[in-house]
């Protein structure tokens, strides 16, 4: 047996679709794996025998098969036999005229098929004409030839001719006449009988559920199908976003369907109506559309929204790094996110149905960078000595606590002034001489001398007019106000995080930052040439494992007054 694959519910089309799949599957299958393939996908008999009585006449069947009808109805009937659907061949022979029936059943006997030896087509004799099969088989009315039927014809002529005579010929006219009345009556009653007993148990014609015609489904088809999708709203649906996969179900989430009252509709109105209604609405070519819908409880929509809310709803939190004592405290940051609500609802329903259960959560977010991750070394440090004793180290110590832990991320210019300033008494800074924060040069100077040994670029430097003692002539870098400002650039590919501390006499500033930040092996030493009296040129050497490489020009510093 070669094994066909038909469609996914095909039992779910209608017959018209099937017989047209059919006809298809007719072209490079046979006949008996075809009939076996829609055995074994539970195609109810009835609807096997349609379908193949539809295209008993095509050319696709003719040109493989050279059936008479009677001989595939006897195929079929064997057919079923063998896969034990006697009940449904019952239904099949109470579907049958009359005279299809005797002839259905003639030709089996006379065949001596499988069947015409079961004591199921005894029963069906003595079920509809409560007489034995050789009796059927010897009926004139299951002659089928048609020099059979004039041979009747005439002996019923001379017979009627003998008895012409007298008035027993009217009775026996009359009689016939009641008794094909009779037969057509009954006839017609038994085909009135079978289709309202059919529809009892399936859907009435024209019938279509969401534009999709289900006449003739059982009313088993129709609770599977609504089964089905109200297991549907038992499935999972997930909610994703950037952080994380939330899931529900749709149950959870309030949905819900007009499943009872389309049910009720479908199958169970009919059982109320007389026969007469039934046949009505069996023969009644008026369409009938109903629409399966879903509805969301608004209460457990709102109590999802707010479980959902909990759960993606994030504030955003900043990446913190603190270095102590040499020790590096860095935790991640963590990116923001706030739900967008509206367009939640619509995309619920639209999944229903769907292969993919999974919602992209939209919303808005704010990241956070989380560089400061790669700070892992320190690259720089300078110290210059002041005396506790002084004023100004008061003035040191409040300008050491503004700068320890500035960030100065990778292509930012960094400012003194805007780090540490102003220098007047509401930002903590006191007289010390004549000026107020005075003290806060030899912090900007100790930056200074730790930014050339990283090789940063020196935006903005300025050197005192008196030399001060803390460093040699050319390194000193003063500041005064906003207008006289020492800046430099970040050039590096990573942050740098400055760590200032001023104890016991002793400023200290070092850089912290990536351990590539500086091409490896390479370090840089700042170099001062006097070139006329208290005149003095500032370079930057370069040096490879030690070794000499190249130096640059940095800056030229002249003083009114030496130390």
């Amino acid at each position: 047996m070669k094994e066909i694959v038909l469609p996914n519910k095909f039992n779910k089309f209608s017959i018209e679709e099937k017989k047209k799949i059919v006809l298809n599957l007719l072209k490079d299958n046979e006949l008996s794996d075809i009939v076996d393939s829609l055995i074994k996908n539970k195609v109810s008999v009835l609807e096997v025998f349609l379908i193949m009585d539809s295209l008993l006449h095509t050319k696709n069947f003719k040109k493989k098969y050279n059936y008479s009808k009677l001989e595939l109805r006897s195929y079929l009937v064997n057919k079923f036999v063998n896969k034990n659907k006697s009940e449904e061949i019952k239904n099949y022979f109470d579907s049958l005229s009359i005279k299809d029936k005797k002839e259905l059943l003639k030709y089996e006997t006379e065949h001596e098929t499988n069947f015409s030896k079961m004591k199921l087509c005894k029963n069906l004799y003595r079920k509809y004409f409560n007489i034995s099969k050789k009796k059927v088989i010897d009926s004139d009315i299951d002659v089928k030839t048609k020099e059979e039927k004039e041979i009747i014809q005439k002996k019923r002529e001379s017979i009627l001719k003998r008895k012409i005579e007298g008035k027993k010929t009217k009775i026996g006219i009359a009689s016939i006449i009641l008794i094909v009345v009779f037969i057509f009556c009954y006839s017609m009653l038994g085909y009135l009988y079978y289709i309202v007993h059919f529809y009892n148990n399936h859907v009435y014609p024209n019938v279509y559920l969401n534009d999709n015609l289900i006449s003739e489904w059982s009313h088993s088809e129709v609770l599977k199908y609504f089964e089905e999708k109200d297991n549907e709203l038992k499935q999972n649906i997930n909610f994703q976003n950037t952080n994380d996969i939330y899931t529900y179900t749709y149950e959870e989430i309030g949905l819900s369907m007009n499943k009872d009252d389309l049910i009720n509709k479908i199958l169970y109105e009919k059982k109320n109506m007389n026969g007469f209604e039934k046949l009505y609405q069996i023969f009644h070519k008026e369409e009938k559309h109903y629409k399966l819908e879903y509805k969301i409880d608004d209460t457990k929509y709102n109590a999802f929204l707010e479980s959902l809310r909990d759960k993606v709803n994030v504030p955003k939190k900043n990446e913190y790094l603190k270095i102590s004592g040499g020790s590096i405290n860095y935790q991640k940051g963590i990116n923001g996110f706030t739900l967008i609500e509206d367009t939640i609802r619509e995309k619920i329903l639209n999944s229903l149905g769907n292969d993919s259960k999974t919602i992209i959560l939209e919303g808005t977010e704010e990241k956070v960078s989380n560089s400061l991750g790669s700070i892992n070394k320190k690259m720089a440090t300078f110290t210059t000595e002041y005396n506790e004793s002084q004023g100004r180290a008061t003035n040191i110590r409040n300008a050491a606590r503004k700068l320890n832990g500035k960030i100065v991320y990778s292509g930012d210019v960094f400012s003194f002034y805007r780090t540490v300033g102003p220098y007047n008494g509401s930002n903590g800074y006191i007289f010390y001489g004549k000026d107020v924060g005075s003290g806060v040069c030899q912090v900007s100077t100790t930056v200074y001398n730790s930014a050339l040994l990283l090789n940063l670029p020196i935006v903005s430097r300025y050197n005192h007019g008196d030399m001060v003692y803390y460093v040699d002539y050319g390194m000193d870098a003063t500041v005064y106000g906003s207008s006289v400002d020492f800046k430099f650039k970040n050039n590096t590919n990573y942050p740098i995080y400055i760590e200032a501390s001023a104890s016991g006499g002793h400023l200290t500033i070092s850089f912290w930052t990536n351990e590539n930040a500086i091409p490896a092996g390479y370090s840089y030493k700042p170099r001062v040439e006097k070139v006329s009296y208290l005149g003095y040129k500032t370079y930057l050497d370069t040096y490879y494992n030690g070794n000499y490489v190249s130096t640059k020009y940095l800056n030229s510093s002249y003083y009114t007054k030496g130390k």
